[in-house]
């Protein structure tokens, strides 16, 4: 009974193999005494696959015409071109121009690194007192500025053409969504009363080319960590660095100063809005949170975030309580100076217009 199971199973397993040959024979010559045979319907169905291909081909090859390495060979026109023709082709596939936008903006570490000087650089390069991850990050930085710093011009291009199409395409967020008392904004940096500005005279014993504005109705939190009041867009213009989850435990421990996230390890987490009309980069550091994304259009008023110390600078003892404001003109290819700073808020602290809050 064994033998004659047996003999079953391998008569079987034959049967199956000689299916199966068959079926691969026929799968690799279906009309073996017929050639170029294609059905109607299949030959539409082809066609219509490889036209609805092209628009995503196309994409990705306009995409890849914007790399770092494809734009060193290129004109501030022919990046401009790209541009439009990029976020087009996006636009008819049904993307949202925010995520376009966002595609062809570089890391937050090359928005620094296309900002600072040769100086900058040089001090990045060596830096110390700080946790290795923090000297990695700065290191990676200076390395990225020749590169970045030569390319400021074709990535203003950029910035310029995606802001153009955000402001025909581009959505919003309501005020009163991100803070309830939004329409009292009358200028500066928070809601009126929440903050103050350093005086003439402390100038000296701070930055020289960034601003510290004291901020009031600071909520201290558990792991000393501070909530400020609601930080406020000076300007219109398009986001191109915005990173939270800063780490770090600077009160602890120089080898525990930085462990990750954030703009950079001494910014902590933070925003920077290029304005095209003003030509000019709003840097917004040491931020509790940040609402707003990289690629997104913003106007001035905008709630950006809360107030906080995030960063090596702003969490170690005494240093919080307040926000680090950089502005970086590029017309003058230099960021302004603390007086100038004070001059520009000043200047703000007036009614808007007002951005509909529905």
């Amino acid at each position: 009974m064994r033998f004659a199971a047996k003999c079953a199973l391998f008569g079987i397993a034959g049967i199956l193999a000689a299916l199966l040959l068959r079926f691969t024979m026929k799968m690799i010559a279906p009309y073996p005494t017929i050639s170029g045979v294609v059905l109607p319907e299949t030959s539409a169905l082809v066609e219509s696959t490889i036209a609805q291909s092209k628009p995503a081909l196309n994409f990705f090859e306009e995409l890849a015409s914007l790399d770092i390495d494809r734009m060193q060979n290129a004109s501030v026109a022919e990046v401009r071109a790209r541009v439009r023709d990029f976020i087009s082709t996006g636009l008819a596939l049904g993307m949202e121009p925010e995520a376009l936008a966002a595609e062809l903006i570089p890391s937050s570490g090359h928005i620094i690194a296309m900002l600072i000087d040769s100086g900058d650089s040089e001090e990045f390069s060596q830096i110390d007192g700080v946790s290795l991850p923090a000297k990695l990050s700065y290191q990676r930085i200076a390395a990225l500025n020749p590169l970045m710093a030569s390319l400021r011009s074709q990535f203003e291009a950029i910035f310029d053409s995606a802001y153009a199409i955000l402001k025909k395409y581009g959505r919003i967020t309501p005020f009163r969504w991100l803070e309830p008392e939004a329409a009292r904004w009358k200028g500066g940096i928070t809601l009126p009363g929440k903050f103050s500005l350093p005086r003439i005279s402390d100038l000296d014993y701070s930055h020289t080319y960034a601003l510290d504005i004291f901020l009031q109705d600071v909520q201290y939190l558990p792991g000393d960590i501070q909530r400020g009041p609601v930080i406020h867009s000076l300007s219109d213009g398009i986001v191109v660095a915005a990173e939270t989850g800063w780490i770090g435990f600077p009160r602890t421990s120089e080898g525990l100063s930085f462990l990750a996230g954030g703009i950079s390890p001494k910014s902590g987490n933070g925003i920077i809005i290029y304005s095209p009309d003003e030509h000019k980069y709003y840097s917004y550091f040491h931020l509790y949170d940040v609402f707003v994304r990289k690629g997104q259009l913003v106007r001035a008023g905008q709630p950006l975030g809360h107030g906080g110390n995030s960063g090596i600078n702003a969490r170690k003892q005494g240093g919080g309580e307040h926000l680090h404001l950089e502005v970086f003109d590029a017309n003058a290819g230099r960021f302004l100076r603390n007086t100038q700073l004070i001059a520009l808020l000043k200047a703000s602290i007036k009614k808007r217009p007002a951005v509909p809050q529905e």
